[in-house]
């Protein structure tokens, strides 16, 4: 089966993240002026295709966490991105990283990032996959995201989480690395039973007003 990627292009959101999140650049930079996590969201949602966003880390002071993934518009603002049931992220410091959905850790992988790295997410809604990257290569292995919820709030947005120790700059309307064309379905991580997501039909991108994200 031919798979399509769906090119599209998106900015940070102003009007659904956490107060203290501060956006700049025409709302592409993000910094935050917590030492807690705030979560910002992408102005586009998606419920179908193949999409590739990345992040540059402009500043990573003091071992930071930056993390980053995807979330349903209702995904708790004032936590870490994954530590509810409605975000499924990535969180890497200097060292390791790991995979974080409704709290729950797993994967984790040696190797971190420092100031200037570039850091890629590929949501992938036709297998209803999600792989991050660092620096063009893969960083661990595939998950699966879990059957699709019907009806409003069933979209997944681009997602991240940072505090006054991180500044992220997103890129999009991206082609994936070339090494994602080699990701084997032999390597896909199941999720926990309970895990659910907003993944519906495949092939193109729709852009949803927040909040509540609508289908």
């Amino acid at each position: 089966m031919t798979r399509c990627l769906s090119v599209a292009w998106f900015a940070l959101d102003p009007g659904s993240c956490h107060p203290d999140v501060v956006l700049s650049d025409e709302n592409v930079t993000a910094r935050c002026e917590s030492y807690e996590h705030r979560v910002v969201l992408g102005s586009l949602g998606f419920s179908r295709g193949v999409h590739y966003w990345e992040a540059t880390v402009d500043r990573c002071d003091n071992d930071a966490d930056v993390v980053l993934g995807v979330a349903r518009g209702d995904v708790a603002k004032d936590v870490m991105l994954g530590k509810d049931d409605k975000g499924w992220s990535m969180y890497i410091d200097h060292q390791r990283s790991w995979f974080l959905h409704a709290d729950r850790h797993e994967h984790r992988v040696d190797g971190g990032v420092e100031r200037g790295a570039v850091l890629g997410v590929l949501l992938d809604l036709e297998r209803r996959q999600l792989s991050f990257y660092v620096n063009d290569e893969r960083q661990g292995p595939c998950v699966v995201l879990g059957p699709p919820i019907q009806g409003p709030g069933a979209a997944l947005f681009p997602a991240f989480s940072l505090n006054r120790n991180v500044q992220l700059t997103v890129h999009t309307a991206l082609d994936p690395p070339a090494s994602s064309s080699d990701d084997s379905d032999d390597d896909v991580n199941e999720p926990a039973p309970k895990t659910m997501t907003a993944a519906n039909s495949p092939s193109v991108e729709i852009d949803l007003p927040l909040p509540p994200p609508m289908v």
